[in-house]
């Protein structure tokens, strides 16, 4: 492509970015009602939201984490509505498990996306100081719906943010699986666990991956583990290159990463997976960036189709600004 292809390339790219609809990588229109519900302080949205799932949990787990995102800055409200007498063991357990994963996400938004070694002194207290408020409240939403897997899935997004030892770690992974040996989210969380950036390594990570498409029954979202490890490999390597200045290094990683026997293996993974359920448009989403990393361009156009105008970030940005939208343009795939 020539200097005018990729200026014209460019622009559409910047243009099609206007019409994403970004972090809402779901098709659950009640969902999305809520969210700007609670987004304009209207909690009750989300309460009611939360009892229409308490027997699916990964519906649970998608939309309690939707609602905690809404309601960054809300959390001391939504610990008020704990001192209502209204409240049955169901709405209460609903409650703390929502506040619990708002103090995960306030707690990040402190901290921000950056490696530690990047984010000053101060901030990192404070973002400790607040992810510490989420356990008590997702313990005691533990016991009021005690087979409820979520729960334990969010406490391993505190566990790992804590930088708890493996064996704590190890506990509420463990939990999350007696309850729901399928979830996807909880395989998500483990998965970040094993990651060489919180304190695992790239071959925990890989095998970890490859061990759960292994398993995975025929038409589960399992295999996206898969594109995710990869996702995760390429970030820390990039990153690594670029802070000791070898960005020719970079340029080779992701030119020669997916060799003919990774494709193979992703494209296995791939005819294994699913498009069902309410994580089917990001399960689409993570095939659709490996295949188009690998240059399987049919494969990449035919997924990310089917996301569509909703991207989920990981692992869109790892690759710049509009990194979606660039896809769609290269593959010719409109929305």
């Amino acid at each position: 492509m020539g200097l005018f292809g990729r200026r014209k390339a460019k622009a559409e790219a910047a243009a099609l970015a206007e019409h994403l609809v970004l972090d809402r990588c779901w098709d659950d229109f009640a969902l999305d009602i809520g969210v700007d519900a609670v987004t304009d302080g209207h909690r009750k949205a989300a309460l009611a939201l939360l009892r229409e799932c308490r027997d699916d949990h990964e519906a649970r787990t998608l939309r309690v984490r939707a609602l905690a995102d809404a309601a960054i800055g809300q959390s001391t409200e939504i610990r008020e509505l704990l001192t209502t007498d209204e409240l049955d063991q169901g709405e209460a357990a609903d409650v703390l498990l929502w506040l619990g994963s708002t103090l995960i996400a306030e707690a990040w938004e402190i901290r921000g996306g950056r490696w530690a070694r990047t984010v000053g002194e101060e901030r990192l207290k404070l973002f400790f100081s607040r992810l510490r408020e989420a356990r008590d409240p997702l313990m005691a939403s533990a016991r009021l719906a005690p087979e409820d897997a979520t729960p334990w899935v969010e406490l391993q997004r505190y566990a790992r943010g804590m930088r708890l030892d493996q064996p704590q770690r190890d506990f509420v992974w463990l939990e999350a699986m007696q309850r729901c040996p399928t979830s996807y989210p909880a395989h998500v969380g483990r998965l970040q666990t094993l990651a060489l950036k919180w304190g695992g390594s790239h071959e925990e990570m890989l095998s970890f991956a490859r061990d759960t498409v292994a398993k995975a029954a025929p038409g589960s979202p399992l295999v996206a583990m898969l594109p995710i490890a990869h996702a995760e490999y390429l970030l820390n390597e990039g990153d690594r290159f670029i802070a000791e200045g070898s960005a020719w290094a970079y340029v080779k990683l992701n030119a020669r990463y997916f060799t003919p026997r990774l494709k193979a293996e992703l494209a296995e993974a791939d005819t294994k997976g699913s498009a069902s359920g309410v994580f089917a448009k990001e399960v689409h989403n993570l095939f659709g960036w490996a295949m188009l990393e690998s240059g399987d361009l049919d494969r990449a156009r035919w997924h990310l189709a089917k996301v569509g105008n909703r991207p989920s970030s990981l692992p869109w940005s790892y690759s710049g600004e509009h990194a979606y939208a660039r896809a769609l343009v290269r593959l010719g795939v409109t929305i």
